[in-house]
């Protein structure tokens, strides 16, 4: 398992000091991204419209059960 805090701290020292948190985020979120085996990242993957609309409809559910 791999030091997220060291990945972190890599991360913000590759980043230009006049960086926002917009660029940190988008640099934790490429840090989060799947990898593949040769350690690029890993093609999006896609969801059927049908299984969007059941998890969506869950989802809607739950919220409004709070």
């Amino acid at each position: 398992m791999t030091d997220v805090k060291a990945e972190v701290r890599a991360l913000l020292d590759r980043l230009p000091d006049d960086c926002t948190y917009a660029d940190v985020q988008r640099g934790i979120a490429v840090l989060m991204w799947p990898k593949q085996s040769d350690g690029s990242l890993a093609p999006p993957q896609r969801v059927d419209p049908e299984e969007v609309k059941r998890r969506l409809r869950e989802w809607m559910k739950s919220e409004k059960d709070k």
